[in-house]
């Protein structure tokens, strides 16, 4: 049984399910031309991914670009949940990234920014990667946030206010990529890092975005999933993008320290579900991979393999919990096969020393991700000599309280960054019972809050 054949069939079954409940959506102003790139309206209707033909341009043009190059750009209407409108100005722009093997590929960036004149200088930039872990198209940030989307993945939906809060609040132009790209590449660290900072470029280069090419400060931020990209961009920075003024990434809840101690920890308990959607977005870019998992799964766990790659995270995280899944693998440990062993090796942190300031929070008592993965990431980089590294474990918080707890603290330092503070020098380590108690964390929240609550009610936010 070939799981991308079962993947396609399952998907636009859900899809067939889908598509009576999308809604149409007016038009915005009239198109007009982006270097070259015509501007068009918003789409009468909303569709998903796979059945928009926005996210397929032609291999010939994707190949013909540089990486960052943007092939195609729209308005969007943004809308919390597919039903509130968010009042802000929002396009959704198609460009050239590359896969794990430096081949061109196109993904989509979605910019939102306050309505209105920029500041002298133009904006800053936060980009915001949205923990997506599916295997599915549809549940992609650039669809879920457009008025008219079935918020099938209603994590992801409420996500989004995040990065409209504290980036627009701010008066910042934010960038939220499709990192994971048309093949819903899960956990490819490389592959994700790489599309969220040709994400970067494309908006840099989006006039209206209101930005000042590359010399613009630009911050990186992401929880749980997110961090897939965001903590790997400091490794790969400096070689892939070196133009980029990024002045520092904050990662909540990391993710890529450790893959193999993390399907290890997961495997026959509450998340056991994401085991298979990583294993499934990994081979998405690793053939050798995928061969492996045709050859070596069972019937039942080609089954879960291919329901992985018609689900949002949700969903799939809460499908067959407790389910041995390395247990369907025929013969060796599956995590001992070079094959897949490799395809670990590639997307896990601790390869380069980042030089850019880093931000790390991580709960000790994170039921889905393990400290001690971040733990060995951390030590590494401070022996290795990073010039900035940020880390903070907080004691009473788990993987999902860490959400909120992880707010404030990321929010503060960020916006640090962005406002030209320096950040400390070599390795702060801290240890808090709870952040709760910090009163930075109250006034990280007066700060967030009212601007969330303000795009709930439709009102513009972010305006100078």
């Amino acid at each position: 049984m070939n799981v991308r054949r079962v993947g396609r069939v399952l998907t636009m079954g859900v899809i067939a399910v889908l598509t009576p409940w999308i809604t149409t959506v007016p038009a915005q102003a009239a198109p007009g031309d982006q270097a070259g790139v015509r501007i068009e309206p918003a789409p009468a209707l909303t569709l998903p991914p796979e059945l928009d033909d926005f996210y397929r341009p032609a291999a010939g043009i994707v190949a013909a670009a540089q990486p960052g190059e943007i092939l195609r750009v729209r308005r969007i209407n943004p809308a919390f949940f597919g039903l509130l409108p968010v009042n802000v100005d929002a396009w959704q722009l198609l460009y050239r990234t590359n896969n794990s093997h430096g081949e061109a590929i196109a993904t989509v960036t979605t910019v939102l920014k306050p309505r209105g004149e920029a500041p002298a200088g133009g904006r800053k930039l936060l980009s915001y990667q949205i923990a997506e872990d599916a295997g599915a198209q549809y549940c992609a940030p650039s669809y879920v946030i457009q008025s008219g989307a079935v918020p099938v993945d209603y994590v992801n939906a409420a996500e989004t206010l995040i990065p409209v809060a504290a980036g627009i609040g701010q008066g910042w132009t934010v960038a939220i990529p499709d990192y994971e790209g048309a093949n819903s590449a899960y956990g490819a660290s490389r592959m994700n890092a790489q599309a969220t900072l040709d994400g970067i470029r494309a908006a840099e280069n989006f006039e209206p975005a209101q930005l000042s090419g590359a010399s613009t400060p630009t911050a990186l931020w992401g929880y749980s999933g997110g961090t897939i990209p965001t903590a790997f961009v400091p490794e790969i920075k400096d070689s892939y993008a070196p133009e980029l003024n990024i002045v520092g990434t904050a990662a909540g809840g990391t993710a890529p320290t450790d893959y193999a101690a993390v399907v290890r920890h997961n495997n026959n308990g509450v998340y056991a579900g994401l085991i298979s959607t990583a294993f499934v977005g990994l081979a998405s870019e690793y053939p050798d991979m995928a061969q492996v998992l045709r050859d070596r799964v069972d019937v039942f766990g080609q089954l879960v393999l291919g329901s992985k790659k018609v689900l949002c995270h949700p969903q799939g995280a809460l499908l067959f919990p407790g389910f041995n899944y390395l247990g369907t693998f025929q013969g060796t440990d599956p995590l001992a096969l070079p094959e897949i062993r490799n395809a670990i090796a590639d997307n896990s942190l601790g390869q380069r020393t980042p030089t850019l300031p880093v931000y790390f929070y991580h709960a000790q008592n994170d039921e889905l991700l393990p400290i001690a993965g971040t733990d060995a990431v951390i030590d590494k980089y401070c022996r290795d000599g990073a010039p900035s590294v940020t880390y903070v474990r907080e004691f009473a918080a788990e993987h999902i309280s860490g959400v909120v707890t992880h707010l404030p603290g990321a929010f503060n330092w960020l916006r640090d960054r962005l406002n030209g503070v320096p950040a400390p020098s070599g390795c702060t380590i801290t240890n808090p019972t709870t952040t709760l108690t910090d009163p930075a964390f109250g006034q990280a929240l007066g700060d967030i809050l009212p601007p969330m609550a303000q795009a709930l009610v439709g009102q513009a936010i972010g305006q100078q």
